[in-house]
């Protein structure tokens, strides 16, 4: 099941930032065995640039993903002391960005339409330069790169889009079948490093298994969206 609210009545590339409340920061279900045998699968999906240390910074962002996890699920047992390791044992994927403007680890094994090894090292508008109607907000990159660096009570945004041919990625091979995902994006900050960690954990459903209410939910997203922005999200003309 996918992540699914009314996103509004059109669509829109505001970030839709909120607060997390009560929700966790790392989420894990009865898909979590899936999850983590793709990952393990999964290669191309680890990346770094120069900047994060291996003596400095990744035991930093190791022990801070240790101390979520032992508040949000103090009876379930991990077991990892690198950030590869780590990545290997929760459901999410993982970026880690820098104060400096620099995107600096990865371990994403469930991407939308855009390849980890393309984004490593590069600032926070050149990674979303792609997508259409970003230019005024990418002309503010450095608030949102201090926003997450800063976010020391965690935040939470959703994201959605479709893709075909597979599900969660495409080692589950889904031939012409046109699959729905979501993206519940989580942010934690650690000012004192100035590091922002990014978690995204992905959830998809194909079309045809939505129901009446999403599906004319998204067709009138689609009637708002620009011929730019439907070719970026990959949003097909006939269902």
């Amino acid at each position: 099941m996918i992540d699914w609210q009314k996103y509004g009545p059109s669509y829109t590339v505001a970030p839709g930032i909120k607060k997390i409340g009560d929700l966790p920061i790392i989420e894990f279900d009865d898909q979590e065995k899936r999850y983590l045998e793709l990952k393990k699968k999964t290669k191309e999906n680890i990346f770094f640039d120069p900047l994060f240390n291996m003596a400095t910074v990744e035991p930093k962002v190791v022990n801070k993903i240790k101390e979520i996890l032992k508040i949000e699920y103090p009876n379930k047992n991990f077991d990892f002391d690198t950030f590869e390791e780590m990545g290997y044992a929760i459901q999410e994927d993982i970026a880690i960005f820098h104060r400096s403007n620099k995107l600096i680890a990865l371990h994403v094994s469930f991407p939308s339409s855009w390849k980890p090894k393309d984004k490593i090292g590069l600032s926070f508008a050149s990674i979303h330069a792609p997508v259409p109607g970003m230019t005024k907000f990418l002309e503010q990159e450095q608030t949102y790169v201090d926003m997450m660096c800063n976010a020391v009570k965690p935040i939470i945004r959703y994201v959605w889009g479709e893709h075909s041919n597979y599900l969660l990625n495409p080692l589950e091979p889904l031939n012409g079948v046109k699959v729905m995902h979501t993206e519940r994006q989580t942010f934690i900050g650690m000012p004192e490093d100035n590091l922002g960690i990014f978690f995204i954990r992905k959830k998809v459903i194909p079309y045809s298994d939505t129901d009446a209410e999403f599906q004319t939910w998204y067709e009138q997203m689609k009637l708002s969206m620009s011929d730019e922005q439907k070719a970026y999200k990959l949003v097909t003309k006939n269902d």
